[in-house]
């Protein structure tokens, strides 16, 4: 028996260091889950070595999308409407593409027998590591899936990741497609991301059905930071916070260490609530963006940090 497809879809504006590590990384990772489609979305960047890398992602044989103008309040969801048209997987994971995969090999497989058995039951599956902070504050399921890949339902989360970063399987998709594309802004109550969460929890209400937000023991993705805690974030034509390739990857994929599927299942199989990121995390020369005590650094947007024209 097959295993099922897998469609993963990216998107990216102007970070094309961030789009590569994302991509490759998953690669890397999912070496051993042949069965998957790669979409890539680009919204009209003019970052230098875009295009080419989107040339060879084509000549590798993946689908390639380019929007030719820019709209910062429509834009994202533009592509996400692309992505929804195109994946032909049973399974599908939009991703806006800042985060690395850093677990290798075994994980998957096991995403896609936990959508397989408690379809009815998740709205997504995440893929990221959080705070340790957020976390432990966290309201939790029992495990489920098996003894050595566990997820866990998360209570107190949105059953639906606004932004993506995750995986869900086509039904949900269908659901959350379209996505509105007529905003006056990226963020703030009117946007896209808001009024599709509204448009799913009303479908849901009147089926009558319960979904939950599902999230790994193991996380199997790191979102891509500088070591202040923040990234880089494109919002309009200007590009904020510190923005660099991995310094010490000559192939300018891994800002993180890859781990092997078994070992971490292994050291982590006693643990009741997710792992967290200042727990997974390994940086490849840089410095993660840690407190004295140890926590991960949040950066918070402010007024003094000025925008790079893109």
């Amino acid at each position: 028996m097959s295993e099922p497809k897998v469609t993963f879809g990216f998107v990216n504006c102007n970070r094309l260091h961030y789009l590569r590590s994302c991509v490759e990384s998953l690669l890397i990772c999912t070496e051993d889950y042949s069965n998957k489609e790669i979409i890539i979305v680009d919204n009209a960047s003019k970052e230098e070595g875009t295009e080419e890398y989107l040339n060879d992602l084509r000549d590798r044989g993946f689908k390639v999308f380019v929007q030719e103008e820019r709209d910062p309040s429509n834009e994202y969801a533009k592509a996400l409407n692309i992505i929804a048209e195109n994946a032909t997987g049973k399974y599908v994971a939009p991703i806006p593409a800042d985060v690395q995969f850093v677990i290798k090999g075994g994980w998957l497989k096991e995403y896609v027998d936990f959508l397989e058995k408690y379809e009815d039951t998740t709205g997504c599956v995440s893929f990221d590591a959080q705070r340790k902070v957020r976390n432990r504050a966290g309201s939790y399921s029992n495990s489920l899936g098996n003894d050595e890949f566990k997820f866990l339902y998360h209570y107190n989360r949105n059953p639906i990741m606004g932004a993506m970063n995750c995986m869900v399987t086509k039904e949900v998709l269908e659901m959350m497609y379209p996505w509105d594309t007529e905003n006056k802004a990226h963020e703030g109550g009117q946007d896209s991301e808001t009024k599709m969460l509204r448009k799913v929890a009303e479908k849901l209400n009147k089926k009558g059905t319960q979904v939950f937000y599902a999230a790994p023991i193991i996380p199997v993705s790191i979102g891509i930071f500088n070591d202040k805690g923040g990234n880089a974030r494109v919002r309009g034509n200007l590009r904020f916070g510190d923005y660099w390739a991995p310094p010490s990857d000559d192939a300018g994929v891994l800002y993180y260490k890859i781990h092997d599927f078994e070992e971490v299942s292994e050291k982590y199989e006693e643990y009741e609530e997710p792992v967290s990121i200042e727990d997974i995390s390994e940086a490849l020369g840089w410095n993660l963006p840690l407190d004295s005590e140890g926590y991960w650094i949040k950066l918070k947007d402010s007024p003094s940090i000025v925008g790079v024209e893109i």
